[in-house]
Parts: C-alpha cells; structure tokens; sequence
C-alpha cells in the first residue's frame, strides 16, 4: 500500500483535502492526523474490520479498545450514556482540549472519549458523521510522532493518508481520567494537564450566588462549609467539597458587609477575610451545583450561561427567595442568616444524593 502525503496549508483548498480523507475513514481506511497533542490515528469507530485493521497496522493487541473523538459533550453522552459528574465537570472544564476522559459504556465496560480543539480532527468528525477512534500514530511501544514525517517512518505502507498540517501543538499526549461506576477519578496517564490539576478541579463544589457578595452568599458559604463539616460528608479521605460564592453584580475584592461579618460572629464564624467575586463562565464551569438567593440571580445566570440550567436551583428547596438585608437592620441580617442555614439542610441533601 502506496501511503498518501497531503500538505495543510492554511487555505481554502484544505477542506477538499479533509473531505477526501473522510470519504477513505468511511470506506474503512485508516488516516493520520494533526492534533493538539500528538499526531492520531483515525479509523471509523463503527467499523470493526477498520478496528482491527488499525490494530494490526499499529502492533497492537486485537480487541483493546481505542479512545474515540467526539465533536461535544452532548454526542459523549449518546455514545457512552448517562456521565458521571466528575465526568461531565471535567468535560465542562477541559473540552475541546488535551484531556481523555473514560467513563462506564451504556451496556457494560468502558470508553475513552476525547474533544479535540484542533482544527483538523474537528473538520474531519464534521465531514464524517460518525465517531473516530484515534490512538496516537505510531508503532506500539515507539514514541508519539509529532510530525508527519514520524508517521510516515512509521506506519508508511500500512495506512492510506496522512493530512500534514505541521507539527503537533504540544507535544504531549493527553491526560487520561478514568471515573470508575461509583464517580471516582484516577488519573491513568498523566499528559499536557498534570495529575495535581485535575483532582482539584475535580473537587465537588457548590457555588452560592447573592447580587454583591457581600453578606447573604457569604454568609451561606460560611454556614455550608460548617455544615459539610458538621455532617460528616467533608471526610479527609475522600475528595474534600469546595464551596464559593460569588455576585452577578459584584465588584471584585470587596470586604463582607459589616454587619454580615457581625452577624456570623455570633455563631463563631469569621468572615473579615472574605473578598468578593462576579460571577463569570469559569466559576460557573467550576461548580458542580450552583444555589440563588432568588429567581432574579438565577435568571441572570441563565443568560450568560444556558447550559447552567441542570445545575443550578434556588437556595430554598420550596422556591422561597432570601431578601437582601442590605440598608436595613441587624435584626434583618440574623433572619436572612437563619433562613439560610435552614435552607442547607436540604442543600446538602441534594448534593448527597448527588455524589452518593
């Protein structure tokens, strides 16, 4: 077999190159590719001779299964079925980018699924239609190749195409998570995103939201932190919760509000040092749950960010809203307070059942 070299080169005529090589993927062929990693190599995941063909050109074990690109978190979940939430947050934070994510498969077993932010592979899945199994280009046991050049030394005469667009972004394959059935991580290779950065961005972790943050999301950060403490579900041997708060109209840096501060002083609790912060599309990934004092806040997320809506619900499991107390009395603030710290009851409840 005669390896074919196309040259990307930035222009127009690229797309009839990826279209060409997504007809050779769909006729069962194997082609090579440019990611932000490493160079790939794509084979139609439905296909099973391509499978085994990709296998055998790879020296590799037959029936070991292959890490498939997607092209959104939404075709993962067709694919693999309902993700874990370690899985879907560090999609939230990762995707499209260097990050292999395995999760239990709908049926038994498990898949590496993968959301490549380069151009190339993101073309190809589009001109495609189906999912591609793409493992590193290269001979088992041999090292990642960077360049086309390296693919062509290696697998030339056992696959039909390399698209040549230059050499690989980072040179380093990607971090592999894999969430067990019960929802826990372990990194099983560590790549362009080191193991420490995942599991604290894997953390559970609940976002409180008021308008300034400074005296009711505050106020409930603090209790909920007390609160995990106080339940026993913050154990020192499982992932420690992290929980926040933040404004939709904050300004950034700012102290508690006095009599906040006042206020959970009487339950032992300090808040001189709390600085405020806005709600922004980062925090927003970050949080596996997301509690608004009233509808108005939760609204205003929504319109930033629409797919916040399956995880993010008002503090008040009844759809009450916490008024803001600010210009009024002390007495305003310690029944805001208790309102809060009634409302946490059923706060961790949810979040229990949600990691249970």
């Amino acid at each position: 077999m005669n390896t074919e070299v196309l040259k990307l080169d930035g222009s127009e005529r690229d797309m009839g190159k990826i279209r060409h090589a997504a007809k050779l993927l769909g006729a069962g062929a194997l082609v090579a590719f440019p990611t932000e990693t490493v160079y790939g190599l794509g084979a139609d995941a439905n296909n099973p001779e391509a499978l085994a063909r990709m296998a055998e050109a790879k020296g590799r074990p037959s029936g070991k299964p292959f890490a498939l690109l997607v092209p959104s978190i939404k075709e993962a979940e067709k694919t693999a079925g309902v993700l874990p939430r370690p899985a879907k947050k560090l999609m939230r934070l990762y995707w499209p980018g260097p990050l292999t994510t395995v999760v239990p498969r709908r049926g038994g077993g498990a898949v590496g699924l993968r959301l490549s932010e380069h151009p190339v592979p993101r073309a190809l899945l589009a001109q495609c239609g189906f999912p591609i199994a793409a493992p590193s280009a290269n001979r088992s046991g041999t090292r990642e190749p960077l360049t086309s050049e390296q693919v062509l030394h290696d697998l030339g005469g056992r696959i039909s195409l390399i698209l040549d667009g230059g050499q690989a972004w980072h040179g380093t394959p990607s971090t592999v998570v894999r969430i067990d059935p019960q929802g826990i991580p372990a990194v099983q290779r560590e790549g362009a995103i080191p193991q420490s950065e995942i599991m604290e961005a894997v953390r559970p972790t609940i976002l409180l939201v008021c308008t300034g943050n400074t005296c009711r999301s505050p106020m409930a950060e603090a209790l909920c932190r007390h609160a995990l403490k106080e339940s026993g579900m913050d154990q020192p041997n499982e992932l420690p919760f992290q929980v926040l708060s933040a404004g939709t109209s904050a300004t950034e840096g700012q102290s508690a509000d006095p009599m906040a501060i006042k206020a959970m002083v009487e339950l032992g609790i300090d808040l001189s040092s709390h600085r405020t912060r806005m709600v922004v599309p980062s925090l927003l990934d970050q949080a596996d749950w997301i509690f608004t004092m009233t509808a108005a806040h939760r609204d205003s997320i929504l319109k930033l960010m629409p797919e916040c809506r399956d995880r993010i619900r008002l503090v008040s499991a009844r759809g009450d809203e916490i008024p803001d107390p600010v210009t009024k009395s002390y007495e305003h603030y310690l029944q805001v307070r208790d309102r809060i710290a009634q409302c946490l009851r059923d706060i961790l409840r949810i979040v229990k059942g949600s990691v249970s």
